[in-house]
């Protein structure tokens, strides 16, 4: 008996064939994608799911399905998911600290790097909603990754800002508050307000919605509310 084209003995020979011209299974991802995706949407996309979802709820198998890449792409370029957290963590967290960080060098007198500090992140809330929220994700219970955040970040930075705040008050009288309260007030405080606009208009349904350039002007209105109770009675 002859096998022909159609015979269901043919078939496997056929997919076999297939797969050695180079096709792939329908709906998969490629799984040779390593040289062309680009580094900082990937970093982008793991950091979003992190910050939406928490560590524990994200998966690298959703970040692959979201990038289009094998699962085995993110396995071989990051290894555990641990660390992908901390190369999205230190790519982020990186690339928003600039704005922030000018304000400790671009002037010589303490109290205008303070308001100027104060003024800049305060705008910096505006764009790093994604920040607040994995602030907000870790900073609820006691784990390796609120260890990472504090070590690499947040301590740094607010040995800082305890630093210009004391040197400010070398000088003039300041509101006696510390520079973690401060640092709260700007980071759940301002950037939650600009995090959770849903829930601000609804809480202020006959305000006219704010974009553009009112947001910024929004900002500055926070970052003088703030100021002035720094430097009360002044």
């Amino acid at each position: 008996m002859s096998l022909s084209e159609n015979s269901p003995v043919a078939k496997p020979a056929a997919r076999g064939q297939s797969r050695r011209n180079g096709e792939r299974k329908r709906g998969r991802p490629r799984a040779d994608t390593k040289a062309s995706i680009d580094e900082a949407r990937l970093l982008r996309v793991a950091f979003s799911m992190f910050a939406a979802h928490g560590y524990e709820a994200s998966t690298m198998r959703a970040m692959a399905r979201e990038l289009d890449v094998s699962h085995n792409l993110l396995n071989v370029r990051f290894g555990r998911k641990s660390d992908l957290w901390k190369a999205a963590v230190d790519w982020r967290l990186a690339e928003a600290a600039r704005i922030v960080e000018q304000a400790f060098t671009e002037s010589e007198k303490p109290e205008d790097r303070l308001r100027d500090l104060i003024h800049r992140f305060c705008q910096w809330a505006i764009i790093n909603s994604d920040i607040v929220a994995i602030s907000y994700q870790e900073g609820q219970q006691d784990s390796w990754r609120l260890e990472y955040l504090l070590k690499q970040f947040i301590l740094p930075f607010q040995k800082r800002l305890q630093q210009l705040i004391a040197d400010v008050a070398s000088k003039r009288q300041l509101t006696p508050i510390g520079s973690g309260a401060l640092l709260a007030l700007l980071v759940h405080g301002v950037g939650s307000y600009f995090a959770l606009r849903p829930l601000q208009e609804k809480l202020l349904p006959d305000q006219t919605p704010v974009a553009g350039s009112s947001i910024d002007r929004e900002a500055d209105i926070m970052a003088e509310f703030l100021l002035m109770g720094l430097f009360a009675g002044q």
